[in-house]
């Protein structure tokens, strides 16, 4: 049996306290007997390590990995609102908590209080997302990968598809981190820090709940598990990815309008307007004309192209899903580039690979 972990607790009046959960307040470590448990790899990789506070309290092993929280989502999967519901209205637990209750549904520990034997919803999003890097395996239909291919393509691989799906979204930006997961269970701060100090951008579903693109762990869990159930299917349909398709196109082009041609054509017609344009000087004019247009291009590429800091961000905090009708056309029509594509994902460096291959080993 591999030892992962050993914590210490300490004994008091006859009642024990694991020290290390960032929510017990009672602990008197000066009083604190220093003593050690031995954690298997299956009580370890079901991440439900947390602080229990009761008379002759005892610390025992937790079976309540990935495939268990898949299986007490069942019960409970048909009272669940849509993804996008989740992410546009993000329920708070409490108000999660009663809508399982008025249907006389069991409540998930990851939506449970401490004192409820409930478990940190951080914690059981790491380790299902961690679970599920090893085992996901993308869906593209053959259209998709048409496009994906045509957007290399064009842009000598400097882009890639985008992903809108918000499901897809939360994976990526887990992805991306997932060597900077520490082994042991921490508080959502120090997590915070661990991934800030890698270098890689904070997943929005780890953001500090004060920062406008966060949303709650609790809720990137629903969503995630509402896809694997393929609850999600409906906003991969042909009639909505068409519609958001011809909106973003049109947006596009009205912007290229607008920001280049415009903006050429605003020399040649004001030229023209103060008398300034005339038979003699028309090919200047022109060529004064051409040269503003080039340069209100290459503004209008750089202010559109993806950049690296763009994903999961600009079209919102989830993708364009996570966001109300009204303020989504908003976002698409004021990026409409992002809706087609993204910057190519930065290439991990052997030590993160390592530390991923190390990471899934001990989830």
């Amino acid at each position: 049996t591999n030892i992962l972990s050993r914590i210490n607790f300490v004994k008091m009046n006859e009642k024990q306290y694991i020290i290390g959960n960032d929510n017990s307040k009672n602990e008197t470590p000066e009083q604190a007997i220093p003593t050690t448990v031995t954690l298997t790899s299956e009580d370890y990789g079901a991440a439900t390590i947390r602080a229990k506070v009761s008379p002759r309290a005892s610390l025992t092993s937790e079976d309540y990995g990935a495939a268990t929280i898949r299986a007490e989502f069942k019960s409970y999967q048909s009272i669940l609102p849509k993804p996008h519901k989740l992410l546009q209205q993000q329920h708070s637990p409490e108000t999660l908590r009663a809508m399982l209750s008025d249907s006389k549904v069991e409540i998930p520990r990851f939506l449970k209080n401490e004192y409820e034997d409930g478990i940190k919803p951080h914690h059981a999003l790491c380790c299902m997302l961690l679970d599920d890097t090893a085992r996901y395996v993308p869906k593209e239909t053959a259209g998709e990968l048409f496009f994906s291919w045509m957007i290399k393509a064009f842009s000598l691989g400097l882009l890639q598809r985008q992903r809108n799906l918000p499901a897809e979204i939360i994976r990526e930006q887990f992805n991306r981190v997932a060597h900077a997961i520490p082994s042991d269970l921490v508080t959502p701060e120090d997590l915070r820090k661990n991934i800030r100090s890698s270098g890689r951008p904070i997943p929005n579903f780890f953001l500090d709940p004060e920062n406008d693109k966060q949303f709650p762990p609790h809720i990137a869990m629903l969503v995630v598990l509402l896809d694997g159930e393929e609850e999600s299917d409906y906003m991969g349909h042909i009639i909505y990815t068409t519609a958001w398709f011809l909106l973003s196109f049109v947006a596009l082009i009205l912007r290229l309008v607008l920001e280049v041609i415009g903006g050429a054509g605003a020399i040649w017609g004001g030229s023209e307007v103060f008398y300034l344009r005339n038979a003699e000087n028309a090919e200047q004019c022109r060529a004064a004309s051409i040269a503003v247009g080039v340069f209100c291009f290459i503004r209008f590429v750089v202010l559109n192209a993806p950049q690296h800091e763009d994903e999961g961000d600009i079209l919102g905090p989830a993708g364009p899903w996570s966001l109300r009708v009204p303020a989504r056309m908003r976002a698409v029509t004021e990026h409409p580039f992002h809706l087609f594509a993204r910057a190519r994902r930065l290439k991990k460096t052997n030590k993160e690979e390592d530390m991923d291959h190390d990471n899934m080993s001990v989830y």
